[in-house]
């Protein structure tokens, strides 16, 4: 009788976990992280071409690194369960490795946190150094976790 019990309440917990989102709103979740990943993209690419010294507008530095720092703090939350299906690039690994890919998720935080921290004591020569973190924090992600 008690594994009866757990056997209905575990069907019933996964019935509404995987019914969350509706079709359509798994659709805007995935709009939603996808462009939170291009903005995240536009942030380091910018941040690119500063270092490179072919943007120089040193005023750009520090919101540039803040808008990938604050944009890296949501990667996480923006692939909530029930938005693993539909037109996305994102792996069913991405849930099924939840702690992994939240790891990867903090080592971008980090490493744009730390992005601020030397723009903000002009410290721009060693960008270009962390800059090739943050890429390979990306990298690392995508190359399990996202489909080519």
């Amino acid at each position: 009788m008690k594994h009866s019990i757990l056997m209905i309440f575990f069907c019933c917990s996964v019935f509404y976990s995987s019914a969350s989102f509706s079709e359509d709103d798994s659709e805007d979740v995935i709009k939603y992280r996808q462009n939170t990943m291009k903005v995240i993209s536009m942030h380091y690419k910018s941040l690119k071409l500063l270092s490179a010294g072919r943007i120089t507008q040193p005023e750009q530095w520090l919101p540039q690194a803040q808008g990938l720092n604050n944009m890296a703090k949501i990667v996480s939350a923006s692939f909530p369960e029930g938005s693993d299906f539909g037109e996305t690039d994102a792996k069913e690994a991405i849930w099924e490795n939840k702690t992994d890919f939240n790891k990867k998720a903090d080592a971008l935080i980090k490493f744009s946190g730390q992005l601020v921290s030397l723009i903000e004591k002009g410290e721009q020569k060693q960008v270009s150094e962390l800059l090739r973190e943050v890429s390979q924090s990306c990298k690392d992600c995508h190359k399990r976790y996202r489909e080519k």
